[in-house]
């Protein structure tokens, strides 16, 4: 092995002794399945479309970055794009009346308009289904979340200094 990859995972492990067995588990899982992903990943067979939910694998992230396998709704795509930006959801719905989480009518989750993220198409694992049915947003969810986005995110004044 690279003497290079061989310090790297050598540092990798000395720190994950150091955690709690659990969390160092589910990142070295993460780490192999992530290698796995890039290196032997195959972009989805079926069709990914704008405003319908998917499931992704985000992964074991950093800090208070949504994790896991879960749904995600995706904002935007093309058809040739080996990307995608999507908001990741909740598995359950908050309820927590946040501005920028948006409880979904249809769907028993929350959108995440704070963690909006580009991941490659690869992460896309599986469509999501209701009855057997694609899952899209309704015409309300699709203007809160809008609305969110814009606000969230749009540049803000530069300050004259």
């Amino acid at each position: 092995m690279n003497n290079e990859i061989h310090t790297n995972i050598k540092e990798t492990e000395n720190l994950l002794n150091n955690i709690d067995t659990t969390d160092a588990i589910q990142f070295s899982e993460w780490t192999k399945e992530k290698a796995n992903l890039r290196y032997n990943g195959q972009l989805p067979k079926f069709p990914i479309y704008n405003n319908f939910i998917y499931w992704c694998n985000l992964g074991i992230n950093v800090g208070s970055e949504q994790n896991k396998l879960r749904p995600v709704l995706i904002l935007r795509t093309s058809k040739n794009s080996p990307i995608c930006t999507i908001l990741p959801l909740t598995t359950k719905r908050l309820g927590d009346q946040f501005w920028f989480h948006i409880d979904l009518e249809e769907v028993d989750s929350t959108v995440l308009v704070e963690q909006l993220k580009v991941v490659s198409k690869i992460r896309i694992t599986a469509l999501y289904r209701k009855k057997g049915k694609l899952v899209t947003i309704s015409q309300n969810d699709w203007d809160k979340i809008n609305s969110q986005l814009e606000s969230q995110y749009r540049l803000r004044p530069l300050k004259n200094e």
